[in-house]
């Protein structure tokens, strides 16, 4: 999957694809559960203290007690780290297609479009009580954007030894050992593995894919961004 990596790169197609796909769901897992997780805890604490003090323990829209710590945030955390595996699993299988330099940056910015569209809406008490208006839209912008950013950082600085450093690799791998990462692992395993690792073994489906297949994904990813920005402004209007 990438050049750049010859430990990876060096091994047979399905095991290369295998280690891929672990490693973003394990970064992806760290990230959402660290960042996106505490993060948007601290969002939600700062809130509670900039808006009226009767939201303290009200309920938002997912559930979430307002400004309260309990059994509630640990499963917030943990669905952020099931969040962050699947984004950290977007992310391997996109990556090849971003500029190196650039890849950390785009993460976060994609991150901040998808995830600051799929967060903000108009209605519920989200963003009608809490306040000031503007610090919750800009927080819940920025917290996907810092969440995306800090998954790409991790799966770029993993793979130096990823699945070289044994030790290291389990125990980075250890939140995938959670059933409800299984199931998602495993149906990643299952529908993607086997198709790219026979696309990596096949040399006309290779070179079809070096060929045309940059330039579409490319295309896809900014129809995804596009539309997400669309949405994302809207809602913000329909906010302030």
């Amino acid at each position: 999957m990438d050049e750049s990596s010859p430990v990876i790169d060096e091994r047979p197609p399905f095991s290369r694809v295998f280690s891929w796909v672990v490693l973003g769901a394990a970064g992806g897992a760290w990230g959402g559960f660290l960042v996106g997780g505490i993060t948007g805890r601290l969002a939600m604490f700062v809130l509670r203290l900039t808006s009226d003090d009767r939201l303290s323990g009200a309920e938002t829209d997912d559930g979430f007690e307002i400004g309260v710590i309990s059994g509630g945030t640990l499963f917030l955390m943990i669905f952020c780290a099931f969040l962050g595996a699947v984004t950290g699993l977007a992310y391997v299988a996109v990556r090849w297609v971003l500029p190196a330099r650039w890849r950390i940056i785009i993460a976060a910015l994609f991150g901040a479009l998808t995830g600051g569209a799929m967060i903000l809406h108009g209605d519920g008490i989200d963003f009608v009580v809490l306040k000031p208006l503007s610090l919750a839209v800009a927080m819940f912008i920025v917290v996907p954007a810092l969440t995306t950013a800090a998954i790409a950082w991790l799966i770029e600085r993993w793979r130096v030894w990823w699945w070289v450093n044994v030790k290291r690799t389990v125990i980075a791998s250890a939140p995938l050992a959670f059933p409800f990462m299984l199931i998602g692992l495993g149906i990643a395993l299952v529908t993607v593995v086997p198709i790219v690792a026979i696309s990596v073994q096949n040399d006309r489906v290779r070179s079809a894919g070096q060929r045309f297949g940059q330039p579409l994904v490319r295309a896809a990813l900014l129809v995804v961004a596009s539309l997400s920005a669309w949405a994302l402004a809207n809602d913000i209007t329909a906010i302030l």
